[in-house]
């Protein structure tokens, strides 16, 4: 396994745990997208944004709810950059406060 589906992988199980994954991909225009905030926590995404329908994800794409945009995005696993999973860090911070 190469260090993209190393982290491919690693995006997958943190969505599937809940948590809430900061990630860089080079989207399909050859952009760079920076610092997307996904995740699949319903109580996160607003009710009118929930799945309608629940489907296998394809295995070489990673999809998720984006915070900052409103919306779902979809993205090819090969395609990923960079991640970081905050969401951990934001429950600690929470704790402590």
């Amino acid at each position: 396994m190469d260090a993209t589906e190393s982290l491919a992988k690693l995006i997958r199980t943190a969505l599937s745990n809940g948590e809430t994954v900061r990630v860089s991909f080079v989207k399909n225009d050859g952009t760079l997208a920076v610092d997307r905030q996904i995740t699949r926590n319903l109580t996160v995404i607003p009710k009118d944004m929930h799945p309608k329908f629940v489907r296998a994800d394809h295995p070489h794409y990673i999809t998720g709810f984006d915070i900052k945009k409103n919306g779902w995005i979809r993205f090819h696993a090969d395609s990923v950059r960079g991640c970081m999973d905050f969401s951990r860090t934001a429950e600690k911070m929470a704790l402590a406060s």
